[in-house]
C-alpha cells in the first residue's frame, strides 16, 4: 500500500517559524517520491507553506494530550507516516502516536525526552547515541549528513567557492531577536570602514525600531524581511562575511560557504555550536546574549586580520556536501519496504535493471545480457520451486530484486537495486527483511559471493548479519564468501 507523509509542525510570529521551515525543507526531499499533507495548528502562519502542498488544520480546541487521538480519528495509520518537528512532541505524545499504529519520525535537537519514535533525527554533530534514552526499536539519524537544508542550499553545498576578501556582510538572528543582536551586530559593522554593504534579514516577530532609523541614514545598510528561499540564498551568496547564530541558518551559511562569526543565545543552539566548533567552519563567538556593540566590533576586527579565510570555506565544503536529500529519502524508504514474488510482467523490468552498467560491473559475468536468453532464463526462474524470486518494493514501487536459489545444502542469494534507489542504504534492509521471509520456508544457510572490491556490498551483508566465511577465486576474480544462518537473522 502506498503511504502518504503527514508533516506535523507549528510556527507563527510568537513562537518562531524554525520548526515549520525545517519541515518545509524535509518536505522538499520527499515531494517527488511521496504524497504529502502539512498538518498544523490553526494559529500557525500557514502562508509560508507552498500552495502546491495539501494543508490540514488541527482545531484550536484540541490540546497536545488530545492530539494523537484526533490524528487517529482523521488519518489512518495504514495510510500515513508521521514526521513531527516541535518541542511539544514529548515522550507521551510519541508513545500515544505509536499506540495508534503510526510510523513516526521525530526531528529532535535537545535529546532530553525518552524516545518512542521509530526514527529520531538530530542534525547536530554534537549529539551522540549515548545522549538518548529510547525504545529498542528506535533508530537514529545523527549528524550534519541529515541537515535539513532547503533545495537551493543543498545545491549550493555541492559547488566550490573561494573567498579571499571581506567587504560585504550578511546578518540574521531570526524570530523576535530578544537581545536585539541584529541591531548590535549592524552597528558594529557600520563602525568598520572595510564593509561597503551590510544585508540584514529580520525575523517575522522582530519589533525593534532603531535599526530602521539606521537604514534611513546609512546607504551601506539594507534591511530584509520575509525572504523566500531563492532570495535568501541569492542574498547570502552576494556576501562574503556573515554573523549568525548556531541554528539552521548556520548550516545554510556553511552550504553557501562564507566566513562566519557564530555563537548562541538559547540552549538548543549550544548543541550545534559545540558540535561544529571543532570542525573549524566558523569563527568562535560563544555566548551572544552577553554581547554589546563593542564586543561584535572587536571580534569582527580580529577576524579581518586573518589571511587564510579559505581554510574555513574548505572545511564547510568538506562537511556540507549536499547529500541531505538522498539520506532523508533512504531514512524513510527503509521504513517502507515490502516484497512480492516476481511475475511474468516483470520480465523487462528485471532485464533493464540487470543490464545497468554498474550491475554488470559488480557481476561475475560482466557481459551485457541478451534479451532472448534473459526471456528463457526468467520464465524458468519464476516457475522454479527452488527459487524465491522477490521484487523489493519501496512505498509500493519496484526498487530492486532479491533472489534466493535453493540448493541441496545451502541457498545462494543475489541482490540488485534500481538506479533510482541507489545511495539510500536500502541493501541492508532488503537483505534483512527478505531473509525473514526465506527462513520461514527454508532452514538451509544462505551464502553470498561478493567481489572483493565491492566494499558497499560487503558492508551491507555484514550489517545484515552475514558472517565472513572464506575467500574464493571465481572466474579468476577474488571474491568473499559470506554466510547467514537462521539463528543469526535480525528482524
Amino acid at each position: 500500500m502506498t503511504k502518504t507523509i503527514l508533516c506535523r509542525a507549528d510556527g507563527n510570529s510568537k513562537v518562531g517559524l524554525g520548526h515549520l521551515y525545517r519541515m518545509l525543507a524535509i518536505a522538499a526531499f520527499y515531494k517527488d517520491s511521496y504524497e504529502l499533507v502539512f498538518l498544523t495548528k490553526e494559529c500557525s502562519t500557514s502562508e509560508v507553506i507552498p500552495k502546491d502542498f495539501s494543508l490540514s488544520f488541527i482545531p484550536k480546541g484540541i490540546s497536545i494530550l488530545e492530539e494523537p487521538q484526533w490524528i487517529s480519528n482523521n488519518f489512518s495509520s495504514s495510510d500515513y507516516i508521521i514526521i513531527a518537528d516541535g518541542y511539544q512532541f514529548t515522550t507521551n505524545f510519541q508513545k500515544e502516536i505509536k499506540k495508534h499504529g503510526f510510523t513516526l519520525i521525530y526531528i529532535d535537537d535537545l535529546a532530553e525526552q525518552k524516545m518512542y519514535a521509530d526514527v529520531v533525527v538530530n542534525h547536530s554533530p554534537y549529539s551522540m547515541l549515548e545522549h538518548y534514552n529510547a525504545e529498542k526499536y528506535t533508530q537514529f539519524a545523527i549528524g550534519v549528513s541529515y541537515s535539513m537544508l532547503r533545495p537551493l542550499f543543498n545545491e549550493a553545498a555541492k559547488t566550490e567557492r573561494i573567498i579571499t576578501n571581506i567587504d560585504s556582510a550578511f546578518v540574521c538572528f531570526g524570530g523576535a531577536d530578544q537581545y536585539d543582536l541584529s541591531l548590535k551586530a549592524t552597528k558594529a559593522l557600520l563602525n568598520i570602514e572595510k564593509f561597503n554593504n551590510i544585508e540584514v534579514v529580520l525575523g517575522a516577530a522582530y519589533r525593534g525600531e532603531e535599526i530602521f532609523k539606521l537604514e534611513k541614514n546609512n546607504n551601506k545598510l539594507t534591511l530584509h524581511k520575509n525572504l523566500d528561499e531563492s532570495r535568501l540564498c541569492s542574498l547570502m551568496s552576494s556576501c562574503n562575511f556573515a554573523v549568525v547564530p548556531s541554528s539552521t541558518i548556520l548550516y545554510e551559511i556553511c552550504s553557501v560557504k562564507i566566513p562566519v562569526l557564530s555563537g548562541y543565545y538559547v540552549d538548543n543552539q549550544k548543541y550545534i555550536y559545540n558540535g561544529l566548533l571543532n570542525k573549524n567552519v566558523f569563527f568562535k563567538g560563544e555566548d551572544f546574549s552577553k554581547y554589546k556593540v563593542l564586543d561584535f566590533e572587536d571580534k569582527i576586527k580580529s577576524i579581518l586580520t586573518i589571511n587564510k579565510l579559505d581554510v574555513y570555506t574548505k572545511n564547510q565544503q568538506n562537511l556540507f556536501q549536499g547529500n541531505s536529500k538522498i539520506n532523508f529519502l533512504g531514512l524513510l524508504n527503509r521504513l517502507n519496504v515490502s516484497f512480492r514474488k516476481a511475475t511474468k510482467d516483470d520480465l523487462m523490468l528485471v532485464y533493464n535493471w540487470s543490464n545497468d552498467p554498474l550491475v554488470r560491473n559488480n557481476s561475475f559475468n560482466s557481459e551485457p545480457i541478451v534479451l532472448n536468453q534473459h526471456r528463457n532464463w526468467f520464465a524458468t526462474k519464476i516457475k522454479d520451486a527452488n527459487t524465491l524470486f522477490l521484487i523489493a518494493l519501496v512505498n509500493n514501487k519496484p526498487a530492486g530484486i532479491i533472489r534466493y536459489s535453493i540448493e541441496d545444502k545451502y541457498s545462494l542469494v543475489s541482490i540488485m537495486i534500481s538506479k533510482a534507489f541507489r545511495g539510500q542504504k536500502l541493501a541492508e534492509t532488503f537483505l534483512k527483511k527478505s531473509s525473514v521471509l526465506y527462513f520461514k520456508i527454508e532452514d538451509k544457510p544462505v551464502l553470498a559471493y561478493i567481489k572483493n572490491e565491492n566494499i558497499a556490498s560487503v558492508k551491507a551483508f555484514e550489517n545484515s548479519g552475514y558472517q565472513y566465511f572464506k575467500e574464493e577465486l571465481i572466474k579468476n576474480k577474488i571474491s568473499f564468501l559470506y554466510k547467514l544462518n537462521k539463528k543469526d537473522v535480525r528482524e
